[in-house]
């Protein structure tokens, strides 16, 4: 299973990494670089039945406010 999982991450990777370097993009390259590098951590971790609840609990009290104030109820 974790050679399918770098599989499928480095087919996600492959498409990119060209463009960025060819274009010399190295802080976008950076950025994608640990936002890949995370995902796989944790698609592994998840992948090994390891408990990532403290992950998703940080994930949401990071996202949910700024979910609450860019999404606003219509007006009536």
């Amino acid at each position: 299973m974790t050679w399918v999982l770098i599989l499928v991450f480095l087919a996600i990777w492959v498409p990119d990494l060209p463009g960025l370097v060819r274009g010399r993009h190295w802080p976008e390259l950076a950025a994608f670089a640990v936002l890949w590098v995370l995902g796989l951590t944790l698609a592994l971790l998840v992948s090994y039945s390891v408990p990532v609840d403290h992950v998703t609990q940080f994930l949401r009290g990071v996202f949910e406010p700024i979910g609450q104030r860019l999404v606003v109820a219509p007006p009536d």
